[in-house]
């Protein structure tokens, strides 16, 4: 009997923290599927929090943590034979988040638009909103990937900036 009540509680206590993870404004942020039309998310959006960024970034997750990082969502996409991998990075502050950025995109072209800051190339877009870092990443040069990187971005932006009180 206690094992089932231990099932139970545990089957509730993955519910509450699934609700919880899906109501959060990372998540929320992410663009669903045919957004933009004919691509779809590919597998489950994935969440790193404090240390567990090295699981994801192992050589990189320094500059983060350096600056703050607090957490990750990852979310990848896919249409046909093209692929965009999302990252919303959350730090703890817009200060660790520009430090990052300026880091990231030293030398760089920095635009205004997505977010506060951004900066656009064939592979990638990276923008800050408030606390976020997001990055959005192909693998194929394709002007097909490029659009689609681009109208996610606004979409994320637009939730993010909507999400911040």
């Amino acid at each position: 009997m206690a094992i089932k009540k231990r099932s139970v509680w545990l089957v509730a206590l993955l519910s509450a923290i699934t609700a919880a993870a899906a109501a959060d404004s990372l998540f929320t942020s992410l663009p669903g599927d045919d957004l933009p039309s004919g691509w779809g998310r590919r597998g489950q959006a994935q969440c790193f929090v404090g240390s567990e960024l090295y699981r994801h970034i192992n050589g990189g997750a320094e500059l983060y943590h350096r600056h703050g990082f607090e957490r990750l969502a990852v979310q990848d996409y896919a249409k046909g034979g093209l692929e965009i991998r999302v990252e919303i990075y959350q730090m703890n502050d817009p200060n660790g988040c520009s430090a990052v950025f300026d880091e990231l995109t030293a030398g760089l072209e920095v635009g205004a638009s997505p977010g506060t800051a951004c900066v656009l190339d064939d592979y990638q877009v990276l923008f800050l909103r408030g606390d976020c870092l997001v990055s959005l990443t192909t693998y194929e040069k394709s002007a097909e990937a490029t659009a689609a990187m681009e109208r996610m971005a606004r979409h994320i932006d637009e939730a993010l900036a909507a999400a911040i009180p």
